[in-house]
Order: C-alpha cells, then structure tokens, then sequence
C-alpha cells in the first residue's frame, strides 16, 4: 500500500503549474509538489517567528493535502473557463478518490476546511497559497525580465500578500 501511495503523491511532481505555462514563462516552471514544498517552508518559518494563535499542525496538513485534488483534476485557471462549480466538482471527486482509496478520510476534512475558508487556519492558508504564487512571479519576472508578471500577480492578490507581509516582518 506505501509504495502505491507513494506513486500516487509522487504524480505531483509532473503537475506543472498551468499558470506559468499559459503566460509562456520560458525554462522549467514549477510544479505542484513544489509549490506545496514552498508554502510548507514558508508556514513554517512564520509560525516559528510569530505567535499566530493557529492550530499549526492543521495549518501544515492543510498545505500538504490542498492540491492533491489536482492529481485527478489537474490544475484549472480562470483562463481554462471552467465555472466554480465544475472546478470544485472535478477537484471533490479527486480528493475522494485519494481519502478513500487510501484511507485517510482527514485529506478530505481538511481539503473541505480550505475551500470553505471559514476558519482562521484555512484563512491563513488560503493567503500563503497567493503570497507563494506572487513571490513565485517575482522569482519569474526578475530571471526572465518579466515584469508584467509580478504586477500582474500582485495587484490580484494584495489583500492576501500584505496579510502575509505582516506576519514576516514582525519580530
């Protein structure tokens, strides 16, 4: 069973973030796993700088299982013009594939908890997934001479990216 889990997570890894792809981003962009690593770290390093008052385990399981979905449905932009619903759908079925071929029925809790985003910790969450994306731009704009990119990234997230400033910066 480890090993076959094992073969479904390590798909992530070929999940080439769409986003990038459809701005023609030049070389080798980043994939799901990656994405998922980075907003791991960067969780990690806020909550050990900053007094968050947030349930950090269920912050970092949270990040883990949030685009497992995307084994089954891919990864979906607004550019795709998939309504709400048919990609909240497809992403759904994934995940219950995947909580339940494997028995981990809290992928599925958690999965649900981030997409209704009611909770701190899923607010949290929600933001760090579009601070990730802006600073992933930003890594983008500056080595492929890009700048439309970042701002392009920035200006749609800046609620969630300043959010995440402070909690950086705080010391």
């Amino acid at each position: 069973m480890e090993k076959e889990f094992y073969k479904e997570i390590a798909k992530m890894k070929q999940i080439l973030r769409r986003g990038w792809l459809l701005r023609n981003v030049p070389g080798r962009v980043e994939s799901d796993a990656e994405h998922t690593f980075s907003m791991l770290m960067l969780a990690l390093e806020i909550m050990a700088k900053n007094d968050t008052k947030l349930d950090q385990l269920k912050v970092l399981k949270m990040i883990a299982y949030h685009e497992l979905c995307e084994i089954d449905a891919g990864d979906m932009t607004p550019q795709d013009n998939v309504s709400q619903a048919d990609k909240y759908y497809k992403e759904l079925k994934g995940v219950e594939r995947i909580s339940s071929q494997y028995h981990i029925p809290e992928l599925k809790a958690f999965w649900l908890e981030f997409e209704e985003n009611k909770t701190k910790e899923a607010q949290f969450v929600k933001a760090l997934d579009k601070y990730d994306a802006i600073m992933q731009a930003k890594i983008y704009a500056d080595e492929f001479k890009m700048p439309k990119l970042y701002e392009e990234f920035k200006n749609n997230g800046i609620e969630k990216f300043n959010f995440i400033e402070t909690f950086r910066h705080k010391r």
